[in-house]
């Protein structure tokens, strides 16, 4: 095994990978291909001494020059790249099986933890290799997200993170979002942001310390010890502007005689250029009481604004044209207010620019940054985190991001125009991942609602940027979400707060079919609205809030569901209990602990496992209701029904579902109230024989079902014991049995199979034909609350 010639040692405190040979030597990552050809247990022993790509592509160029055949050549690299997959492999088989286990992995784990970096550098130094050469990619390990049950081996790199200061929600967010091991490392390097903000009372699902109160909530100064006065909007003015309909702007100029400095509010009908700003309340330019900032943030904000490429160089100039939220949304009126905020849209869309003030991003000088470290610190800025900020930034012409020295346009530092240079290095595509994931949050511009498709894209890729975020005032979600998607805002501001994303999911005419299957527990009390989620804003993956949808949402025949006042109106397949499974099978809490097991009119048997509740305060069931189950997609079991030999039988077939029951039935539409979700599977072609084969027991000992209503497992087994010994006398029965026996690694003596079938024979005659379910089509009609 690869461990006998090299053990490897992570440094986290110097954030660098180190390999070690069996004589204490060591060496750095880059050096990693020549240790594969200096250790013994190592076949191949000519692997190129880089990680770099570039190694391999000239080793190559240069056998061409010399004449020698590069199909040759080929099959060896693939030789030589095939086992430093199998060594990759069986490390991380090595760590499932060991975890598995509960085997303490101890400092093994910071090995395996160097070898999973190693191996995703190698991944995607051999990735190019392959598409240079042709060759199909092999399936390499996958290190992250962590399978089921095994221990992630990010997790020391997150514990030492947060050692280091670093917020429990931003630990949390770049553990989702950051999917390779490789980026953890790298951000561990970084400084924690906002580490001057006391996290102690931050979760994995809110950070308080950039939260804000409008109660204790305070204007900033520039420096702590300024005491310049507040500088208000003339509110006259920007009311006049607003019932326009036109957009306020803000002049900063200076007082003649006093020399202070002054507010103009112009239209921006009179200007050609001007730029929006967007910045962070939390940091102390927004204001909850008056349309006021104080004059040495004014003028700050001024002399930034004025050094924007589209601002004209005039000399002597000072008044450059821009709108902040702070002075051009009045607080009060609540009409006047409306008014800003219906159009709100509008400044972004209109400006030359947005400039983004954030606080963590103006501590550095962007001139001693890679392009890698600006992707890095802009998306851990907290304008990166917050509600508002996601519409500031994709509704811009252009966003620039406030450096201590400049504004950056991030998006002209683009690597991905880069492509075409072969070999990358680690570095390029590491900014490739960073900006695509940049680009997405920021400059991915969704189109209008128009069309099928773009409904449930527009709500996908909302739900996705806003995946990250929080807000300090949850009830502006659904101002946010409004503006982001082109709706109009009057009937939501005109109703209370907490009753605004009542309204907004209401303006929907279609959504995605998918959101039957959103896990999202909390979702909408109001009636008809059970079906929706109560915010975009979770950290839970895209599937768990949008639910399972085998179908891309760009595709133009996108499935979608129609909103109702009674619930959501959705075409999909589903099963249909017999009408007594509550009632017969009260009495036998088996069949509920264990999962319920069943068979369709074609003799096809399913499995169901419980999951989660459908939402919160989902009822419980009652034993004079139909129960139903919705499935995301149809089970595949036409074969016995076409009377095809088993052995075509699709071997096994599983969807998501929800559990629920049907109160009526109106016009071929089954009003469905959802309980739970589950996953359906069909059983395998061997579980399919041994059901079989208990059903035949059931069948042959034509014993009452009444009779089993009260008498133990004991004396019901004695009822069908003669018809089980008659199947263990078919020789063939019982080698399939033994073969069962053997592969779940279980007794094979006869009395051993005996007493297995005859428990399984008495689940099944207990619930007898309430085991039977109706398969209903693609195209039922089911209206889902």
């Amino acid at each position: 095994m690869f461990l006998t010639s090299v053990a490897l040692q992570m440094n986290l405190e110097a954030g660098i990978p180190i390999l070690r040979d069996t004589a204490g030597r060591s060496t750095r990552t880059e050096a990693i291909p020549s240790f594969f050809g200096t250790g013994k247990n190592v076949r191949y022993k000519k692997l190129p001494h880089s990680y770099s790509p570039g190694f391999i592509l000239s080793f190559f160029e240069r056998r061409k020059a010399e004449g020698f055949s590069t199909q040759g050549d080929n099959v060896d690299v693939k030789r030589r790249l095939s086992h430093v997959y199998k060594v990759l492999i069986e490390h991380q088989n090595t760590s499932l099986y060991m975890n598995r286990r509960g085997l303490d992995l101890g400092d093994f784990s910071m090995v395996m933890l160097s070898i999973a970096i190693l191996s995703e550098r190698l991944e995607k130094a051999i990735s190019d290799v392959h598409v240079h050469l042709g060759l199909n990619m092999p399936d390499g390990p996958k290190w992250r997200p962590c399978p089921e049950g095994c221990l992630d081996l990010g997790r020391p790199i997150l514990e030492l993170m947060r050692a280091r200061g670093w917020c429990p929600y931003d630990l949390r967010r770049l553990d989702i979002e950051m999917t390779e091991l490789t980026f953890l490392l790298f951000y561990s390097t970084l400084g924690a942001p906002r580490s001057s903000k006391d996290h102690g009372n931050c979760s994995a699902e809110r950070c308080l310390a950039m939260m804000t109160d409008p109660a204790t909530y305070k204007l900033s100064h520039r420096h702590k010890e300024c005491q310049c006065p507040l500088i208000s909007a003339d509110q006259r003015e920007v009311a006049r502007i607003l019932e326009q309909g036109s957009i306020p702007l803000v002049k900063l100029t200076q007082d003649p005689e006093s020399k202070a400095s002054r507010i103009i509010i112009i239209d921006a009908a009179q200007c050609q250029n001007f730029t929006a700003i967007s910045h962070i309340w939390a940091e102390g330019a927004g204001s909850v009481q008056d349309n006021a900032l104080h004059s040495c943030i004014l003028e700050e904000i001024s002399n930034l604004v004025s050094k924007l490429p589209w601002v004209p160089r005039e000399p002597g100039r000072s008044d450059f044209a821009f709108w902040i939220d702070t002075l051009c949304v009045p607080v009060r009126p609540p009409e006047l207010q409306s008014l800003a905020l219906n159009n709100m849209r509008v400044p972004y869309e209109r400006a030359s620019g947005v400039l983004v003030l954030d606080a963590h991003l103006r501590s550095f000088n962007s001139t001693v940054l890679s392009h890698l470290e600006i992707f890095a610190q802009v998306s851990c800025s907290s304008w990166m985190r917050r509600l508002w900020t996601l519409q500031e930034g994709k509704l811009a012409q252009k966003v620039w991001f406030q450096f201590a020295n400049k504004a950056v346009d991030v998006e002209i530092l683009d690597p991905t125009t880069s492509w075409q240079s072969v070999p990358w290095k680690i570095d390029v595509w590491m900014s490739v991942v960073l900006f695509t994931h940049l680009w997405i949050q920021i400059w991915y511009r969704q189109g209008t609602l128009n069309g099928l498709s773009a409904v449930a894209s527009m709500i996908r890729s909302t739900r996705h940027a806003l995946r990250s975020r929080s807000a300090s005032v949850s009830t502006d979600e659904a101002l946010c979400l409004s503006t982001l998607m082109n709706k109009d805002l009057t009937r939501i501001i005109a109703v209370p707060p907490a009753q605004r994303m009542e309204v907004f999911w209401r303006t929907f005419e279609r959504v995605p079919r998918s959101l039957v299957f959103s896990e999202v527990s909390k979702k909408m009390p109001q009636q008809g609205l059970h079906w929706a989620p109560s915010s975009f804003m979770s950290l839970r993956s895209e599937e768990y809030w949008t639910g399972t949808e085998p179908t891309d949402p760009r595709h133009m025949d996108y499935p979608h569901a129609f909103p109702t006042s009674e619930g959501l109106q959705v075409a999909l397949p589903g099963l249909r209990f017999h009408q007594g499974l509550l009632t017969r099978s009260k009495a036998f809490a088996f069949i509920w602990e264990s999962g319920p097991l069943f068979h369709d009119e074609c003799g096809i048997w399913y499995l169901m496992r419980f999951g989660k509740p459908w939402r919160e305060g989902s009822a419980t069931f009652e034993t004079s209701q139909q129960l139903t189950v919705i499935l995301a997609h149809g089970l595949r079991t036409s074969a016995r029904a076409k009377g095809l030999p088993s052995e075509k039988l699709v071997s096994q077939d599983i969807s998501e579902g929800v559990l629920g029951s049907v109160a009526r039935i109106e016009d071929d539409t089954m009003y469905f109230t959802a309980h739970i979700h589950v996953k359906v599977k069909i059983f395998s072609q061997s579980t399919q024989r041994y059901l079989s084969i208990a059903s035949s027991c059931v069948h042959d000992a034509e014993v009452q079902h009444s009779v089993l209503l009260n008498e133990s497992d004991a004396v019901s087994k004695q009822l069908y014991k003669k018809a089980a010994e008659r199947h263990m006398n078919d020789p063939d029965s019982l080698l399939f049995l033994r073969d069962q026996a053997r592969h779940w690694e279980m007794g094979e003596g006869y009395e051993d199979l005996l007493d297995r079938l005859l428990d399984l024979t008495v689940k099944v005659a207990r619930l007898g034909d309430c085991l039977q379910v109706q398969r209903l089509p693609e195209g039922q009609q089911w209206c889902v609350d």
